[in-house]
């Protein structure tokens, strides 16, 4: 009788060998396939983070006992946009800006939209305003203690998106220092 004897563990082992070969190149194959189907997942394996796609400064501009102004600025990445202060209700979240609990000042006034794009999402089925490129905000601050910090926290919360994919909504915890520093 010819063939191995399938007992026998030393003559099973190439066996064996080839059935995981086998089975991990059907496993690879069908992960191709996936991707090739959903390009969205292949996104998805290599997520990014919202930190990587809007890099943002905050910098004191004026400053008295009374009240402070804070340049707010970012850059978004090629591809990407951030969602409006202004963005309506019942879709993408807009951007927030707001000073924590504890902080010497607090907002004294919302803060104007500049520069945004306007365009209806089929997704969200409404209009969206969005930044595009560049966020430059200015933020009006009032004192609320006698003297104004050398640093002031100023927190940003906003969604990024692309074309294909949204981030989940993300807090930036900035801390905005003065011009000359």
């Amino acid at each position: 009788m010819s063939g191995a004897d399938p007992n026998d563990t030393e003559s099973s082992a190439p066996f064996s060998k080839q059935i995981e070969e086998a089975s991990m190149k059907f496993k690879m194959s069908e992960l191709a396939v996936l991707l090739a189907l959903f390009p969205g997942i292949g996104i998805a394996l290599h997520a990014q983070r919202p930190t990587d796609i809007v890099k943002w400064t905050a910098t004191i501009t004026k400053s008295t006992k009374t009240s402070t102004n804070v340049a707010l600025s970012a850059t978004v990445a090629d591809g990407w946009h951030v969602y409006a202060l202004s963005q309506g209700t019942g879709g993408p979240n807009p951007l927030k800006i707001s000073v924590p609990s504890g902080s010497a000042f607090v907002l004294k006034a919302p803060v104007a939209d500049a520069g945004v794009t306007k365009h209806y999402d089929t997704s969200f089925k409404m209009e969206t305003v969005y930044y595009l490129k560049t966020i430059n905000l200015n933020v009006a601050l009032e004192g609320i203690s006698a003297a104004p910090p050398a640093t002031l926290p100023i927190d940003v919360r906003f969604q990024a998106c692309s074309d294909r994919l949204c981030l989940p909504p993300y807090t930036a915890h900035l801390s905005a220092t003065p011009k000359d520093k």
